[in-house]
């Protein structure tokens, strides 16, 4: 999945010059958290991206706080507030690699720019969205959760058990991987999921989810 799929396309910028508590305001009535800024260029000229702004950089101004700017006030242009090293993500970026930026830079919104051009916003919700699309979790099914060898094959052999029960797979995730194993997350379009665990432990399968009916 890229984020041209799960980004807001209609963005709303703010001027440099916007004061703070018009800011502020916006913010409330259009229920956004971040707002790009872009600086206005000559005819003609695409206008630039000069920074962004979250709400919790505006709820700094004037709090008693050791972050909160010095000298700042709800009438100050928020060019005084706002984050000029902007990180920005492509449109054609896969949202894991966005999502890994997001989460190194404790950030959490990325404007996204295609040819110098702002085409769209993608924030740490739009990725909550996407893993709960990806995940199938909005399917009527069951979760699997499975430790296998960390070998070739390993994976393509317990899809192949579980279809030949008549079972689909929606979805396979990782939940971790330790030194020789990895252990899969399962959506299966069953409801019958413990019926198709405890036929996988028949075989021989760590199934690590949904537990044995002595251990719920």
């Amino acid at each position: 999945m890229l984020v041209n799929e799960i980004m807001t396309r209609k963005v709303v910028a703010i001027g440099p010059d916007t004061p703070i508590r018009d800011v502020q305001l916006l913010m409330e009535q259009r229920n956004i958290r971040h707002f790009p800024i872009l600086e206005e260029r000559s005819k003609g000229a695409l206008d630039s991206l000069v920074g962004i702004v979250s709400d919790r950089d505006l709820r700094l101004v004037g709090a008693d706080h050791p972050r909160a700017p010095a000298n700042v006030t709800a009438a100050d242009p928020v060019k005084r507030v706002m984050v000029t090293n902007v990180l920005v993500a492509h449109p054609d970026d896969p949202i894991e690699e966005t999502a890994k930026v997001l989460r190194d830079n404790k950030i959490g919104a990325m404007p996204v720019m295609d040819d110098g051009r702002l085409v769209g916003i993608v924030t740490g919700i739009d990725m909550l969205d996407a893993l709960i699309f990806m995940s199938g979790v909005r399917e009527a099914s069951s979760r699997l959760e499975v430790e296998l060898a960390d070998r070739p094959g390993a994976l393509a052999g317990l899809l192949d058990r579980v279809a030949s029960r008549n079972v689909n797979v929606s979805s396979v995730m990782t939940s971790r991987a330790d030194e020789g194993s990895v252990a899969f997350v399962l959506r299966v379009g069953t409801f019958d999921g413990h019926g198709l665990a405890d036929h996988l432990r028949g075989l021989g399968y760590n199934v690590l989810w949904p537990p044995e009916a002595s251990e719920a």
